[in-house]
């Protein structure tokens, strides 16, 4: 029996509720990251093939973003919510019977699409029910909540390769796709308005989405600002494993406490976002973000250009830069839904697809031309952090000029 909207803990549950399932993926992604040297020994493989069930995972979320998208705009959210979370769990199970790494690859992209048809409808549950600077709110309560997966993932991952092995990381992913499976079956109830629901998507309907999106230039323009932003910090945590571990010869004891502190200061600007929301527009946040992103990737390519890079300078530059993202994701993410409403699904879609798209691109620049030391992910993050204020600046001059 689904919560009703009146219920007066109805959008503390709902906050929680879409947290776990955007969650899915920073678990899919961040649980097994200390479990790849391991991984590539099962496979006998070099750890970097490893790496691209990373950005293998970014490509099909990206894919499952985009039909999911337009698909839970005719179907409602739910179902879509539900098929997706089936498909994850599925592959997740599936994994470690695998013998093969070309296998790997092809069910974590499967467990991508399904982890992409879930989490595409959560900001449109939010969009569905909520309206102005709320969205954003709410937006940075989830994201911040989010969050917490990253922060727990490499704990969880490095507890159970300790009393098994990486196996045992995907069975706990089918499980806890389970557990969400239940939450959503029994307690979320549809948030698509029952007349907006057709049943059906035709080839015009799906396109046509899509090609309105992107006449909204504005729209477009922060999308890009986005895109990139994010991109950078899914390029550091697809080469996180060789950093930490293997260059900085950093035991896998101590990995949780360093991948997790850039969750803890992306906690505590999303904390202060949520705050200064009430005086200030969600770009004007975003900006600030964006800002001190730019600032850790002068940083960490300065840093990363020395013979012998300072640990100390590229951790914290890789601190701030996706720290910073507590102020950017959550921000963009509403402005984009608030100039899309009468889309927001195909808009939420295209901002997953967007970001996973340049993701995997930048994510597997390092993977394939690994040469042993940080120079490529450092320039490659850098490029990113630029390319998200150049996007933003250009929006900010079209924003006057409209």
């Amino acid at each position: 029996m689904a919560l009703k909207i009146t219920h007066k803990y109805f959008t503390v549950i709902l906050s929680l509720s879409l947290a776990l399932l955007t969650a899915l993926s920073p678990f899919a992604i961040d649980t097994y990251l200390s479990a790849m040297p391991d991984m590539a020994s099962f496979f006998g493989v070099g750890i970097n093939m490893i790496e691209i069930t990373l950005t293998i995972y970014f490509l099909g979320f990206a894919l499952g973003n985009f039909i999911g998208g337009p698909l839970s705009d005719s179907f409602g959210r739910k179902k879509i919510a539900l098929t997706g979370i089936v498909l994850y769990c599925l592959a997740a199970f599936a994994i470690p019977f695998s013998h093969e790494i070309y296998m790997v690859w092809l069910l974590r992209l499967l467990q991508a699409f399904g982890g992409g048809f879930a989490s595409v409808t959560a900001m449109v549950f939010v969009k569905d029910l909520f309206k102005g600077k709320q969205v954003a709110k709410l937006a940075t309560l989830i994201g911040m909540i989010m969050m917490l997966a990253p922060l727990f993932a490499p704990v969880i991952g490095g507890t159970l390769l300790l009393l098994g092995s990486w196996k045992l990381i995907f069975f706990f992913l089918a499980a806890f796709a389970i557990l969400i499976l239940l939450i959503f079956t029994f307690f979320i109830p549809e948030s698509r308005p029952t007349a907006l629901i057709t049943k059906q998507l035709t080839r015009k309907q799906f396109i046509g989405n899509y090609q309105l999106f992107f006449k909204n230039q504005l729209a477009v323009l922060l999308l890009f600002s986005v895109g990139f932003s994010m991109s950078g910090m899914f390029t550091f945590i697809t080469s996180a494993s060789f950093m930490y571990l293997e260059f900085f010869q950093n035991s896998v004891d101590i990995f949780p406490i360093l991948f997790g502190s850039n969750v803890l200061l992306n906690i505590i600007l999303s904390i202060m976002n949520t705050y200064f929301l009430k005086k200030f527009e969600p770009d004007q946040m975003m900006f600030i973000g964006l800002i001190l992103q730019l600032f850790a990737g002068v940083i960490l390519m300065v840093a990363v250009l020395f013979p012998a890079p300072s640990f100390v300078a590229v951790f914290m530059s890789i601190v701030l830069y996706v720290g910073s993202l507590g102020m950017i994701m959550g921000n963009g993410t509403a402005t984009i839904l608030n100039l899309t409403p009468e889309i927001s699904g195909s808009a939420n879609a295209t901002i997953g697809v967007t970001r996973f798209i340049i993701s995997f691109i930048a994510g597997t620049i390092p993977a394939l031309f690994h040469t042993g030391n940080l120079i490529p992910i450092g320039i490659v993050m850098f490029i990113c952090t630029l390319l998200g204020n150049i996007f933003f600046m250009m929006y900010k001059k079209k924003q006057v000029l409209l």
